[in-house]
């Protein structure tokens, strides 16, 4: 890496060691601008692009850390050199904690001043390289705002930019948090219709009751309350995208009214006698098995195959195992500028281990989350074992139990973790949907409540 010649600012309200250091920073051929005022160098940091500031302790508007704090603030990443007056240790201390990047005691040695600044330009270098290969990766790997890597994900973003020119309607499938609306979204914005709506609808979002009104609309007089016109969410995706999230909650009665807006591209409101003309593209998604809700009836056939004209099938996290890293730091940056926190690094290397073997079963909204979690709650320059939730800490023994228990008891012992362990992983995988988890549990509701009582789990946690 070639060293660049830093820009430095100088600050010092004593003129003699301002003129007598600002050119020693001349000889070294360093380019350098020095004020004797706090104030008006915080004001050039605002205007000017500085590699590296340095300045006395005391000055008459402000002190060495409430410098530090005003600089960075300004600058977070910018190296600050403190010069503290020999013996001064407490000041030395207090400015290291406030964030300095080294200090240096009057009077000191031109060598050892050059060696203090060669350090800091080389650090600034590094951190500057780091969010250029960071931004180079992101840019390569990121397709729209979906991060990966993985052969299975490049031939997703291929068959993503082919489909999105044409207006065939396109089923997306996958486990919950593998990103279907992410993927639905790119397809919007690569399309023709991209300056029309993009019309996202949770099909287990609505009672039955609601669900006809709210896509299809209604006139006034439709029915107690309906006091004017509304206009349904297809409607209003006219000339745009349609997104049905969770297709398979789409409710029967409601089928065949899609099938005949697929079918002719025109729709009825809701106690209306005129047809109005819609055109839009539906894009649909689901994590479960449409074939066998075909196969039970909860699917219209000829519903699924209009809705399944181009089939894109998301893989689990746990099958895009070179992804997982890259979508872990892209969360990580992505988190430190939401907060703003400047302190944390990088994941431990134990971290990064237990994210490689982890499963996933929440896939990547999983990983997000956790990221997310461990930025609020560390307090280390990395990410720890620690901060991550306890489902993913190393347990400290993985052998049982088995003291003074009949084996009777030992057989409920392990019959019981293994229940308890189904039912969170059903949990996350799920993200707390009491219907889906039943379902795929084979329990009643009834059941599944009594059992998450007995194992005190609180469905509130897992939402």
């Amino acid at each position: 890496m070639k060293t660049k010649i830093p820009k430095i600012l100088l600050i010092d309200d004593e003129p003699e060691f301002l003129a007598a250091s600002h050119k020693m920073l001349q000889r070294f051929k360093y380019e350098c601008i020095a004020t004797e005022d706090a104030d008006l160098g915080l004001r050039m940091l605002t205007d000017m692009d500085f590699d590296l500031v340095i300045s006395d302790f005391l000055m008459p508007s402000m002190d060495g850390v409430q410098l530090l704090k005003a600089v960075h603030k300004l600058k977070p990443n910018l190296p600050v050199i403190i010069i503290t007056a020999y013996g001064s240790i407490d000041r030395a201390v207090a400015c290291m904690q406030a964030g300095a990047f080294d200090f240096i005691e009057k009077p000191f040695e031109s060598d050892h001043f050059k060696i203090v600044i060669d350090k800091a330009n080389s650090y600034t270098q590094l951190l500057n390289e780091r969010d250029h290969l960071l931004e180079q990766l992101e840019s390569r790997y990121q397709f729209e705002n979906i991060i990966g890597k993985s052969d299975a994900m490049l031939r997703i973003f291929d068959m993503v930019a082919s489909v999105a020119e044409s207006d065939a309607n396109i089923l997306i499938t996958g486990e919950s948090g593998t990103g279907k609306e992410l993927i639905a979204r790119s397809i919007h914005t690569r399309s023709k219709r991209k300056t029309n709506p993009f019309v996202p609808v949770n099909c287990g979002a609505f009672p039955d009751n609601l669900f006809e009104s709210e896509i299809f609309g209604y006139e006034k007089g439709a029915f107690t309350g309906a006091n004017q016109r509304k206009i349904g969410l297809l409607e209003y995706a006219n000339s745009g995208s349609f997104f049905l999230d969770e297709i398979c909650e789409l409710p029967i009665g409601i089928q065949s009214k899609l099938l005949r807006v697929l079918q002719d591209r025109e729709l009825r409101r809701l106690g209306g006698h005129d047809l109005v003309h819609v055109d839009v593209r539906i894009i649909s998604a689901t994590n479960r098995n449409l074939q066998e809700f075909v196969a039970k009836g909860h699917l219209r056939e000829d519903l699924y195959y209009r809705l399944n004209v181009i089939n894109i099938h998301l893989p689990p996290l746990r099958e895009r195992q070179e992804d997982i890293r890259l979508l872990a730091s892209h969360f990580l940056n992505q988190g430190l500028e939401k907060t703003g926190k400047k302190n944390i690094e990088d994941f431990s290397a134990d971290v990064l281990q237990i994210f490689d073997t982890y499963h996933w079963p929440g896939n990547v909204r999983e990983l997000e989350n956790v990221v997310e979690r461990a930025i609020a709650l560390t307090k280390s320059r990395f990410i720890e074992v620690s901060d991550l939730p306890i489902h993913l800490q190393k347990p400290v023994s993985d052998e049982p139990r088995f003291d003074e228990v009949t084996l009777q008891q030992a057989k409920r012992q392990a019959m019981d973790k293994v229940e308890k362990d189904f039912l969170l992983y059903l949990l996350r995988k799920h993200a707390g949907n009491v219907t889906h988890l039943a379902e795929e549990a084979g329990m009643t509701r009834r059941n599944l409540y009594r059992v998450l009582e007995k194992y005190k789990i609180k469905l509130e946690n897992w939402r």
